[in-house]
């Protein structure tokens, strides 16, 4: 490997993944880019999970370990960001695994075009049956506007944290928002609002596990507020900065209406605080 190629600080947030972890950090380990940082982040898993990040430590010099009280996804992302000596930053989720050549298709996509992220394509697993999520429409560049615009359309680029690369200094004053669940619509968003270029290529190099206990698939009132509290954030601070978006802010607000509509119906009964938040969101999308 060549001496330029500068370090990735890799961070793998770990809770409750025995039975993935030692694929994840293999996958990572096995990168034909080298130079990396892999820093576990034990969120004060109950199992064994600490236990194999620290064996794996011993086996490989390019992995930091962090043991922490149980804090959460965003607590620990933002915990290894502190301790990230990276140029580029990188996450993959310990459920998850990635390509051989993942983080060297995402750092010679970012030099190649001058970018300031790079973001692959991914494989969905579910229940053992392997699809790819979005078309591959080859590589392509896009503006500040233009990656805004595909994130509110949500259709082939979308906000999850892992299937990244990103410039260190993105992260500068952006924090994963603790202590809540879908913390990438508190995030993604404003980091590429600070890209001058970005560029996504079509190629799966990310293997998404979607598994039956996964906040995605299991509807409770935190995850309903969580995510129509950081879109209604989201939707205020388009409205109020970036004004050439507004028409797909208001339509993106307009399909979580019904998605939380319907997850609401889903529950049965629900709380006065999820019920005012809903309220908020029902409001919002009436005024226009």
């Amino acid at each position: 490997m060549s001496q330029e190629k500068a370090l990735i600080s890799i961070i793998i947030p770990v809770y409750k993944v025995e039975k993935y972890l030692e694929k994840c950090i293999q996958s990572v380990i096995n990168q034909t880019y080298e130079n990396l940082q892999i820093i576990l982040v034990d969120d004060g898993s109950p199992d064994n999970c600490g236990k194999i990040c620290d064996e794996y430590a011993k086996k490989d010099h390019r992995i930091e370990v962090i043991h922490k009280s149980n804090g959460g996804l965003s607590d620990a992302r933002n915990k290894g960001l502190e301790m990230a000596k990276g140029e580029y930053i990188g996450f993959v989720d310990s459920d998850d695994y990635i390509e051989a050549d993942m983080y060297e298709v995402l750092y010679n996509l970012l030099k190649q075009y001058n970018a300031d992220v790079s973001i692959c394509n991914f494989y969905t697993v579910s229940q053992g049956k392997i699809s790819i999520k979005n078309a591959d429409n080859g590589i392509n560049e896009y503006n500040r506007i233009e990656i805004l615009k595909e994130i509110l359309l949500d259709k082939n680029i979308q906000s999850y944290a892992w299937n990244k690369l990103y410039k260190k200094e993105l992260f500068d004053e952006i924090k994963y928002p603790i202590g809540k669940k879908y913390e990438d619509i508190g995030t993604t968003f404003y980091l590429l609002e600070k890209c001058n270029k970005v560029v996504v290529t079509g190629k799966s190099e990310y293997y998404y596990i979607n598994r039956q206990d996964s906040i995605v698939n299991n509807v409770t009132e935190s995850t309903i507020t969580d995510y129509i509290e950081l879109i209604m954030q989201r939707y205020d601070y388009i409205e109020e900065n970036i004004k050439e978006l507004s028409s797909y802010n208001k339509d993106y607000l307009k399909r979580i209406l019904k998605i939380a509509e319907k997850d609401i119906k889903s529950l049965n009964e629900v709380g006065d605080y999820t019920k005012k938040k809903y309220e908020e969101l029902y409001n919002k999308v009436q005024k226009f």
